[in-house]
């Protein structure tokens, strides 16, 4: 087995038990709310936190380890994260459930950009997209599949706070693999090489300057900052209030949500790794269109879905909102912002648009999800959810194409210009 397709397995593990420790809160959250009494409103706040404090913890991180080396970002952040899972299961308050979450995001934020930009720079061209989708992927197989059969059969078993004591075990060991089997990719380590010798390492994208800052004057980057708004909401809302809708509107028992989102999770990974491979061919910007016009009518259903419908029939929609809705993640921040700029500062142009998607989509998105289903019901999440899908689609006509099949075979190609804001092209040097 080639180094990038072990490195690739080992990140997307990590990635995977990160989700777990993310994502698990809600998938228990009807047990934790029933013991807690918290609101709806407490609920969005909880599931909010964790993104506001992530965005923080993405870009700052993200930026460390493009200049310092990824890997003891991605270790060192893995093992913090999982320790403060763990302390989740201590919690008793509201306000100590925030806290713990909050600095639960600042860690688990790190990995995202560097272990994305490391796997899109080690893998070769006419592999990167399938690649590259794998890391986000194991959100879905692992955090959202696996995650909540094994969270339902623990809580069933030993109840909730358990939970968070078994799933924050396997990050660590991860981590520690990681920091043997990983090493630095090219750009990263010429960047440490030359800070080491006194020198200031020279970044040019096809002739021209480039410093750090430039990341904000590329068009994708500012597309996919825009679109992880959605994105984010999306994934977030439907991941924190599935489980409440299922439960309180469908009746359906804790093991039929855990069968139901689990069919979500397997549709999750199937539709990245399958998109993301048809990406290479087709184009990132023709996927994330119909990646995201799919999502929307994939929501539509569940909403029209009667009370007391069959637990197959949801299964079978979940696995297509997942599918769909999970298949935009390694196109919007593992290829499309990352093939844009220069591969020494990948890591921040996917660190920027997710910071963004985290405090406006991720934070701020649940928390209204939230207050609206207090004050209506908890078909207002799924509505917010589904129309996320639609503005993902009309928000990625504005990418620039850069799958490497596709560019070549298009008869006017996309120049340095078109890959740069108006008011920055045709300028002699990016940075000035």
């Amino acid at each position: 087995m080639k180094y990038y397709q072990k490195l690739t397995i080992l990140l997307g593990l990590i990635w995977g038990f990160i989700a777990i420790q993310r994502i698990v809160i809600a998938i228990i959250m009807p047990a934790i709310q029933a013991d807690m009494k918290f609101t709806y409103t407490d609920v969005g706040m909880i599931i909010s936190i964790t993104g506001l404090i992530w965005a923080f913890g993405t870009i700052i991180w993200a930026s460390i380890g493009d200049q310092y080396g990824r890997r003891p970002v991605i270790v060192g952040c893995a093992i913090l994260a999982s320790v403060f899972s763990w302390v989740t299961g201590m919690v008793h308050t509201l306000g100590g459930m925030l806290t713990v979450r909050g600095v639960l995001g600042f860690f688990e934020g790190g990995p995202w950009g560097p272990a994305l930009s490391t796997v899109g720079e080690e893998s070769p061209d006419e592999k990167r997209g399938m690649m590259v989708s794998f890391i986000p992927g194991s959100f879905f197989l692992i955090g959202v599949c696996l995650g909540p059969m094994l969270a339902v059969w623990l809580l069933t078993h030993y109840g909730w706070r358990p939970v968070f004591y078994v799933i924050s075990i396997p990050g660590v060991i991860l981590a520690i693999i990681a920091a043997f089997v990983m090493h630095e990719p090219a750009s990263v380590a010429a960047v440490i090489k030359a800070r080491k010798a006194g020198e200031k390492k020279v970044v040019y994208d096809q002739g021209h300057k480039v410093k750090l800052s430039d990341v904000l004057k590329y068009k994708n980057v500012i597309i996919s900052t825009i679109n992880s708004v959605p994105v984010m909401a999306w994934l977030w809302i439907y991941s924190g209030f599935s489980a409440l809708f299922l439960a309180k509107v469908h009746n359906m028992s804790m093991e039929g949500i855990g069968l139901v989102m689990s069919a979500s999770g397997i549709g999750g990974f199937l539709g990245m790794v399958m998109m993301g491979r048809l990406s290479d061919g087709m184009g990132r910007k023709a996927a994330m269109i119909l990646s995201g016009l799919l999502c929307c009518l994939s929501g539509l259903a569940i909403i029209a879905m009667p009370v007391g419908a069959s637990l197959g029939g949801f299964c079978i929609l979940f696995f297509f909102w997942g599918m769909f809705g999970g298949a935009v993640f390694p196109l919007y921040l593992g290829t499309l912002p990352a093939e844009s700029v220069p591969p020494e500062f990948a890591g921040t142009a996917i660190g920027v648009p997710t910071a963004v998607g985290e405090v406006i989509g991720a934070a701020i998105m649940p928390t209204i999800a939230g207050a609206l289903a207090d004050m209506f019901n908890l078909y207002a999440p799924m509505w917010m959810a589904a129309i996320s899908g639609l503005l993902i689609m009309l928000v990625s006509l504005g990418y620039v194409e850069t799958a490497p099949r596709k560019v070549a075979r298009m008869k006017s190609k996309p120049t340095r210009d078109d890959h740069l804001l108006k008011p920055f092209r045709g300028k002699s040097r990016v940075a000035t």
